[in-house]
Parts: structure tokens; C-alpha cells; sequence
């Protein structure tokens, strides 16, 4: 197994958390591209990243926001492999929320990847009494993404509506938190 660095979360001998770095940006950029058409339907994002170069700019930015403490992101590895992302897009210090998003290859869901990635941030982060409260949200019509928090232990908090425009509509979001215990 490779040496974990300091900033890696082991979730179990298959799945890790890595913060994000360059050598991600092929891998990743190459399940962003499988998965266009699929990711499209509930990310706006998709549509910008056009090339590798896209994705290693951005990871570049995700690297110096990730040691600001203003976001957190990790590249979710099983067997070393890059299949997604997980990160908390938005930290709220001053009242210790986090903001979750995710995505992961279409080809590696319903293995529990997700699921158990989050499971454990949540419990890292919490355990370590840095963050309180944790916010997912997301697309009322996006069911594989509402099913995952509610795994997850998330307690669904309201429907905000008309809150993502995304391909020209403008959807309702699902609104779910999981409080720490540990603050």
C-alpha cells in the first residue's frame, strides 16, 4: 500500500481520501468526459471542462483553497484509482458548516463508494471537533444523490425552491444536515 500522507483519510482498504494534487488531473478529467452527458443533468459545471488543462486548474485551485481551510476537497481513490471527488465546497467557521459536494464515475455507483467516503469525512471532521453541523444539498430530481444522504444519516430540513438553474430550468434542492454530537 502507498504511504498515506498526513492529509489522507483512510475509509477502508479499498477507498481513500486524498487531498487534491496534479497527478489526479488525466484520471479525473478522463471520468469527467465519460460521464459528461450523465454528470450534466445535475451539475452545472461539466460544460467548462473541455479539456485536462481545465481539470488541473482547477485542482490547482482546490490545493490552495484546501491549505487556506476555505474548502476542502479530496480525490476518492479505490485501489489507487481516481473515481470522484468529495469536498466540502464552502466552510462557514464561524458557525463550523460544512457545505457537501460530490460526484463519482457513474461505472463504480452503487458499490457504496459514496456513501462510506462521507460516513467517514463527516465522522474525521466531527471527531475532530472542527466542524458541527454538515449541509448536502441537492436536486430534488437527482434520487441517487437524495438516497445518499439519507444513508448517510443526513435529517431532511426543506425544499428550497427554484434554487439551481441548471440547462436553462431552474429546479427545487433538497436541503439535508447531520449534527455532530462531538461540539
Amino acid at each position: 500500500m502507498n504511504q498515506i500522507k498526513p492529509d489522507t483519510i483512510l475509509v477502508n482498504e479499498h477507498i481513500q481520501l486524498k487531498p487534491p494534487a496534479k497527478e489526479y488531473s488525466r484520471a479525473l478529467y478522463n471520468v469527467i468526459n465519460f460521464n459528461r452527458d450523465y454528470f450534466s443533468q445535475f451539475m452545472a459545471w461539466p460544460q467548462f471542462v473541455t479539456q485536462e488543462i481545465d481539470t488541473a486548474k482547477f485542482l490547482d485551485n482546490c490545493i490552495l483553497e484546501h491549505h487556506k481551510g476555505l474548502t476542502k476537497t479530496y480525490v476518492i481513490l479505490v485501489d489507487d484509482n481516481p473515481v470522484g471527488l468529495l469536498s466540502f465546497n464552502r466552510i462557514d467557521n464561524a458557525n463550523k458548516t460544512a457545505y457537501i459536494g460530490y460526484w463519482l464515475d457513474s461505472r463504480m455507483q452503487g458499490h457504496g463508494i459514496m456513501t462510506q467516503a462521507i460516513h467517514t469525512l463527516t465522522k474525521y471532521y466531527a471527531e475532530s471537533r472542527i466542524i458541527k453541523r454538515f449541509v448536502i444539498k441537492c436536486s430534488v430530481d437527482n434520487s441517487k444523490s437524495n438516497q445518499v444522504a439519507k444513508r448517510c444519516g443526513f435529517s431532511y430540513e426543506g425544499t428550497l425552491k427554484q434554487a439551481e438553474y441548471l440547462n436553462g430550468i431552474y429546479h427545487d434542492q433538497n436541503i439535508y444536515a447531520l449534527i455532530s454530537s462531538y461540539l
